[in-house]
């Protein structure tokens, strides 16, 4: 048992092999024409097809009163996990789908503030500067868009605990499919595995 909760730690991402895999993807999303397509974590950490931004429901029923959320990336770039970002690496993280859209809107201008996706306002708190390392910057602060470190289990009185394993909140287990809260974070504090995205072209 104590080799699998190994396997499941997060792995500190090495600067070098950090540069490498983000050459390409952030070329992407820094374009001047802009990106459409998903934005995944750089580092799958327990979940084997990589946690993707999402919004909650199928495109078709999407509940965007949810909390935003990062999830298994799906085989095919199903419409719930594809965004428009603006040209230059920097504007507005939007979700368009059956003439619906919104923005992934940061709570506060705080740490640990959780996301929601809103009507598009173009506010501090819609704006995201992509970065070369990875960070997604909230409105030129010191904030990050970042997943929760771990996952929540629950005891035998339904109380909530965080799961020692870091481990994402299963969403249905039939499919292993899994999820992560999305908050802000202090760029570059703690482990970088939590808050660097990438493109992910299709």
């Amino acid at each position: 048992m104590a080799f699998f909760a190994v396997l499941l730690k997060a792995i500190p991402i090495d600067a070098y092999a950090q540069s490498q895999e983000l050459n390409e993807s952030a070329s992407l999303l820094s374009s001047p024409g802009g990106y459409e397509g998903r934005i995944r974590l750089v580092r799958f950490l327990d979940e084997p097809d990589g946690y993707c931004i999402d919004v909650p429901g199928p495109a078709d029923r999407a509940i965007l009163a949810m909390p935003a959320i990062a999830h298994t990336c799906h085989f095919d770039p199903l419409p719930d996990q594809v965004f428009i970002f603006n040209g230059n690496g920097n504007g507005m993280i939007r979700w368009e789908f059956g003439g619906r859209s919104a923005c992934l809107t940061a709570a506060s201008a705080q740490a640990e503030a959780p996301f929601s996706f809103e009507d598009c306002e173009a506010n501090e708190l819609q704006n995201f500067t992509f970065k070369e390392i990875g960070e997604l910057r909230l409105s030129d602060s010191d904030l990050c868009l970042a997943v929760e470190a771990t996952g929540p289990r629950f005891d035998e009185a339904l109380e909530p605990r965080q799961d020692a394993r870091g481990r994402g909140r299963p969403v249905n287990p039939k499919f292993s499919h899994l999820a992560r809260a999305l908050q802000l974070s202090t760029c570059g504090e703690g482990d970088p595995s939590f808050q660097r995205w990438q493109a992910y072209p299709d």
